[in-house]
């Protein structure tokens, strides 16, 4: 590979990835994009699903890469019982990850971003002279690259961060790891999709079932990283498939984890910041990242495009970015882990009970809000933090 250098090197291409080199492409920034795997969206470690509102902040819906469209949801209790919710008729869609990912870093290519596959940041220099210098490797070549700013993108399994002396290390009791399997031939409502907290086969987690298309689902489920020590996620998914899908065919498969912090201290230092999964941004309750994901791609293409035009990539002039990202997740992550914290150790016949009594309440006062107050009920504490994160 030819060293050039780049005003931002971007290291990862999921959808935060994707969305800072699109967003700073568009800019006119030149940028430079780096995916290790060959194809971009795969492997898909990920339930696909995300909300209306906060995908049409970025995109139109498209039928290329729309699996399902979701117009409802039940919570599942460990008893088996379905417990219809009211979503206030918010619509949701179930991703094409494959096909939506590659979108993304396509139009970032066409607004003028270099974007390269099976292309592995191997190593991140320190700061010097208001530069950084990051060596790639291919299959057959290893060059270094040179960068103003350079953004860690790469997930879950981040290291760029750690490089540039930042913590992104994750507890055990905060890392979800997870299993899933695409399923086919299963009887389910195409358009809604369903939670099922059970400690027998998802302790400190849940499963879920998220439609794509008629007969077809992601069937998943995701458990505290402490339990994962006495037995598999994918051991856990085995058993639940056998008792709830026993007659369909799996058609694909993958495990991976969910860092369910709230958030890292730190996502910036001098020319680097970090983006999506690698900054802990997922939901802590939900494990749901791919929104937040394409936030703080946007957020961070505003902070760096100021701060390149200053000539300054300081973590100082970085600033506004980490500040961003606090107010516009952060903030509320650090909520809901605090409630996860005080759901997660809730026994099946504690969950059975709150199923009992949301299904006594009329349909439309079934909101997360009032599940997850009849859950603290007993938690004034934790009621005082979901009052907040109410309002």
């Amino acid at each position: 590979m030819k060293a050039v250098a780049y005003d931002i090197i971007i290291i990862g291409g999921g959808p935060g990835g994707s969305m800072t080199a699109l967003t700073a492409a568009e800019k006119g920034l030149s940028v430079l994009l780096v995916e290790r795997d060959p194809i971009i969206g795969a492997p898909v470690r990920c339930a696909e699903g995300v909300d209306h509102k906060g995908l049409t902040e970025f995109f139109e819906p498209d039928p290329r890469w729309i699996a399902a469209e979701i117009n409802g949801y039940s919570l599942v209790s460990p008893d088996g019982r379905f417990v219809p919710m009211n979503n206030n008729d918010e619509l949701g869609y179930i991703l094409e990850r494959t096909v939506f990912d590659r979108m993304i870093a396509e139009k970032a290519a066409k607004a003028g971003a270099t974007v390269m596959t099976s292309v592995e940041a191997v190593d991140l220099s320190p700061c010097g002279k208001g530069r950084r210098v990051v060596t790639l490797q291919t299959k057959d070549d290893t060059c270094k690259v040179e960068a103003e700013l350079v953004i860690a993108a790469d997930g879950v399994e981040s290291m760029v961060a750690r490089w540039a002396g930042l913590d992104t290390t994750c507890s055990l009791a905060d890392m979800e790891t997870c299993a899933q399997a695409t399923i086919a031939g299963i009887e389910i409502d195409h358009q809604r999709f369903h939670l099922q907290f059970t400690g027998e086969y998802a302790p400190g987690g849940y499963a879920w079932m998220f439609p794509k298309g008629e007969g077809v689902a992601n069937v998943g489920l995701g458990i505290n990283g402490d339990f994962a020590r006495e037995r598999s996620a994918s051991d856990y998914l085995s058993a639940y498939i056998r008792r709830f899908y026993p007659g369909g065919s799996i058609v694909s498969s993958t495990v991976g984890g969910v860092q369910c912090s709230g958030g890292t201290g730190k996502l910036v230092a001098d020319s680097l910041m970090i983006v999506g999964d690698a900054a802990h941004l997922a939901n802590p309750i939900t494990g749901g990242g791919i929104i937040n994901a394409l936030i703080s791609g946007r957020l961070a293409t505003e902070t760096a495009h100021a701060a390149l035009a200053k000539g300054d990539c300081s973590e100082k002039t970085l600033q506004p970015y980490q500040k961003a990202c606090e107010q516009r997740i952060i903030k509320m992550n650090r909520r809901f882990h605090k409630l996860k914290e005080g759901i997660r150790d809730f026994s099946d016949d504690q969950l059975n009970t709150i199923a009992d009594k949301v299904l006594a309440l009329p349909f439309e006062k079934r909101t997360p809000i009032r599940v997850l107050g009849t859950a603290l009920m007993n938690k004034p504490l934790l009621l005082a933090v979901l009052a907040k994160a109410a309002f």
